[in-house]
């Protein structure tokens, strides 16, 4: 018991090690504060308790009665968010003193803040540290004041406000303040909005002032969503916060983009510039796409040891849809989920070229399908690593469209990435339903540097057919796989392809198409135990083609399985297959249909598939039984010799 118990604290300790390793954007030093909304939260129905930090669990934010904000599910991009309504007390107050995130006379610290604001009619604070005396003249607060600006509100006297940017009521900003070592121009406000840009907001007032006071920064009250002062409900936050980082350093450059990809990527919002995980690798590309540079968002996995902790296997972006998935009318959102084999370091995102979201015939399509409408619209691909497939959604809810049902929509697919469909090699994907607006596709891949767009009806031509249903079951030591299909007189017929990690597919069968024949089955034999992964490529006569979506089934079978080559018998051997997981040795015994051990011998086998020949020159017409033996497990075949 006593080994067993340290191997599992061995373990626990492994991995709240590997956990706290994770930073934001891969950057660690000085690292004081770090709270996100999908973490740490403790509550009381949806009333938030406490917020522990990500970085030191030993600290956390905590709120009590009526103070505290509520923690509301699928605001941001699939993610929660801590909401504080604002016009009363709400708010929550971390560790003062010596564990304040930034010591009292700083000279340079960074506060990152993911927020949105309801209004714009009253002051706001969203994070502050400062005293809780009536000088005001030793804070930093991340505020917003009723111009419709937000900024580092330093409270001097006559309350200054020269460095402020604008916002816009319930929209998300991902915002840093940076306050630097120097004279003049020491604070800087950067965020989604002119992070690409390279104009930084930052103090020129040659006397200095602001800086000065952030610099007397006091470390008695540290507060989210409120005030100093608790009774002031005219300075709480109306609005949402999903995540706050804290460096006691100023973050710059390099560092400074890789927080703001971290923090783009998770949430689904557009920075306009390249986007990077935690080791640095360019993962969007904003000068190579730069055709391609609108509403970019996609699936990512950064969370290894010194990773970002960062997991998005379902996205969409927050300029075309919200926070739960559901689209934005008329803007043509696009839902990314469930990829089959997203790891870290893998990463796809997708960028819009902005066109319109008009329908058209005379723009290109391949000669394949000429006659048919789609978008004008275009998206670009950039894959790192392999996510393999997924599934997408489009909602065309708003936009003037002719398809009606899922058999006159596809996505369409340029392999050589130039956005000239009639070039190069095109793949379609046909949706699975269409409904209240929104196609559903599943078995999606899309390699890097691809162009996409949508057909939105077929006309003049058939389109590769249409899939109605695909399934996977075991049977006995068997997969049996069910498809069914419509619009499929041009078809001419379906490679099975097979995988066992859901990446690599290699084709094991094919069957024919019959016109009007809608329900197809294949019997992939003498399968192994473990995951097994199936798709379908359904080929037209003029060439085109579909895959189906991804199935798989995991068969529980012993170590090895057994089926016979020939059956009936009508040469002097009967040829048993046994594929075995591992090597080892097989009695075989031959035993007549009524009971009668007839021959035996042990057979040595390879893990693999092992042809073994039983002799039956000597046997009559009749029923037999090969009897397998390995191990402790048996199996028996039957067969006849004719």
């Amino acid at each position: 018991m006593k080994i067993k118990f340290y191997a599992l604290s061995l373990v626990s300790l492994t991995l709240a090690a590997t956990i706290a390793a994770q930073t934001p954007g891969g950057v660690s030093s000085n690292l004081k504060l770090w709270v996100k909304s999908d973490a740490g939260t403790s509550t009381s129905g949806s009333l938030v308790d406490s917020w522990t930090y990500v970085n030191d669990g030993t600290k956390s934010f905590t709120a009590t009665g009526t103070d505290r904000p509520t923690l509301v599910s699928s605001v941001l991009n699939f993610n929660p968010v801590i909401r504080f309504i604002g016009g009363g007390t709400e708010h929550m107050d971390g560790p003062t003193g010596a564990n304040a995130p930034i010591p009292a006379g700083d000279d340079d610290y960074a506060v990152f803040v993911v927020w949105q604001s309801t209004t714009v009619t009253n002051f706001q604070r969203m994070w502050t540290q400062r005293s809780a005396n009536a000088t005001f003249n030793d804070a930093c607060a991340f505020s917003s004041w009723n111009n419709g600006n937000y900024g580092s509100e330093t409270a001097t006297p006559a309350f200054t406000h020269t460095i402020n940017r604008p916002y816009t009521i319930s929209t998300w900003n991902i915002s840093q303040l940076n306050l630097l070592n120097q004279a003049l121009g020491d604070l800087e406000i950067v965020d989604d909005r002119n992070i690409s840009t390279g104009i930084l907001v930052d103090n020129t007032d040659p006397s200095n002032v602001n800086g000065a006071a952030l610099r007397a920064i006091s470390t008695a009250v540290h507060r989210i969503g409120g005030s100093y002062d608790p009774v002031d409900p005219v300075q709480s936050l109306r609005g949402d916060i999903a995540e706050i980082i804290v460096y006691d350093r100023s973050i710059s450059g390099a560092e400074r983009n890789r927080i703001f990809s971290y923090l783009a990527m998770k949430y689904g919002i557009t920075i306009k510039t390249d986007l990077v995980s935690s080791a640095g690798t360019i993962i969007w590309n904003a000068a190579a796409n730069s055709a391609f540079n609108n509403s970019v968002f996609g699936l990512s996995r950064d969370d290894g040891a010194s990773g970002s902790g960062l997991l998005v296997n379902q996205s969409n972006s927050i300029e075309t849809g919200s926070g739960n998935g559901t689209g934005q009318n008329a803007e043509g959102n696009i839902v990314l989920s469930n990829p089959t084999s997203l790891d870290d370091q893998d990463f796809l995102q997708i960028g819009n070229d902005n066109a319109a979201l008009t329908e058209s015939i005379s723009l290109d399509v391949p000669a394949a399908v000429a006659g048919s409408k789609r978008l004008a619209r275009e998206w670009k691909v950039q894959h790192t690593g392999n996510i393999g497939s997924f599934d997408m959604t489009m909602d065309f809810s708003g936009l003037t469209i002719s398809g009606t049902g899922p058999f006159q929509f596809r996505l369409m697919v340029d392999e050589d990435g130039d956005g000239d469909f009639t070039t190069g090699t095109v793949r379609y994907y046909s949706p699975f339903s269409f409904g209240g607006g929104i196609i559903s596709l599943s078995g999606v891949t899309l390699n890097n540097n691809e162009v996409f767009t949508f057909i939105t009806q077929a006309g003049g031509v058939l389109l590769p057919v249409t899939w109605k249903s695909f399934s996977a079951k075991q049977v006995n030591n068997d997969v049996r796989l069910d498809w069914k299909v419509e619009n499929n007189a041009n078809a001419s017929h379906y490679e099975i392809e097979h995988s066992f990690d859901g990446i690599n597919f290699e084709r094991i069968g094919t069957v024919s198409n019959t016109t009007n024949d809608v329900t197809y089955e294949f019997l992939h034999r003498g399968v192994l135990s473990g995951a097994h992964f199936y798709r379908i490529r359904q080929f037209d006569f003029d060439g085109k083609n579909t895959y189906s979506k991804i199935v798989s089934v995991t068969i529980k079978t012993p170590d090895f399985i057994t089926y016979m080559l020939n059956n009936p018998v009508m040469s002097s051997t009967a040829d048993v297959v046994i594929k075995a997981v591992k090597p080892g040795m097989a009695l075989v015994e031959l035993w007549s249909a009524n009971g009668a051990k007839l021959s035996a011998k042990q057979q040595v086998i390879t893990a693999g598939s092992t042809i073994v020949p039983v002799d039956m020159r000597s046997a009559q017409p009749g029923n037999y039984l090969i009897r397998l033996t390995v191990g402790d497990i048996t199996q028996t075949v039957q067969f006849v010799k004719l």
